[in-house]
């Protein structure tokens, strides 16, 4: 395996290796497996929404491992493409929405799609509504989950309008926050390797 490229750890795609787009940020593997862990339980069955989806890791090793569809958002989509045109997805498993997350969630809630899991990896050092746009509430299904993935070294996300952190968990450089909305009674489950220290696997 390349530094240009990620591999799919689990579920009917495991070992399938994916191209990294130039220039992109992967998540880092300990970080994705962690990631899986913690939302093991609410995957199967799930409608996933991947926002700046850059190779399609998460969204494409969600529905290796069950979810039912993955939503995948990425302006610059080359690799993206070749990476869904290499897996054997059934129709309707994997669906990528080519331009910006705004646009992509006017058209998402125009045509009224609701997801179960959302994961946002925005550019460093932007801002909590470019990580938790406020269009995402309209189209989060009830009880549903909003995963923000930071850099460690960045400034720490805080709670738009509207919205709670239930967790942050920290795996090196990779930040993950944990969002729903402010009237949910939504409880994250602990990773069975979850040690208590400062919400590290």
């Amino acid at each position: 395996m390349s530094a240009k490229e990620v591999r799919i750890f689990a579920g009917r795609w495991k070992g399938r290796l994916l191209e990294v787009p130039s220039g992109a940020r992967p998540t880092s593997g300990r970080a994705r497996e962690a990631l899986f862990s913690i939302v093991s339980e609410s995957l199967r069955g799930a409608h996933v929404l991947d926002l700046y989806a850059g190779s399609g890791a998460v969204g494409l090793e969600a529905v290796s491992r069950g979810a039912r569809r993955a939503v995948l958002v990425e302006q610059k989509p080359a690799a993206l493409d070749r990476n869904v045109a290499r897996l054997p997805a059934e129709s309707g498993e994997i669906e990528v929405l080519r331009g910006s997350v705004g646009e992509a969630l006017e058209a998402l809630r125009r045509r009224r799609d609701h997801f179960d899991l959302v994961f946002s990896d925005p550019p460093y050092g932007s801002t909590a509504e470019a990580a938790v746009p406020q269009t995402l509430g309209e189209i989060l299904a009830p009880g549903g989950l909003v995963i923000v993935q930071t850099d460690g070294r960045s400034r720490a996300l805080t709670e738009p309008d509207g919205w709670t952190i239930l967790s942050r968990r920290d795996y090196g450089r990779n930040v993950f926050f944990f969002f729903a909305r402010a009237e949910s009674s939504l409880k994250l489950p602990m990773p069975e390797s979850f040690d208590g220290r400062e919400g590290k696997c």
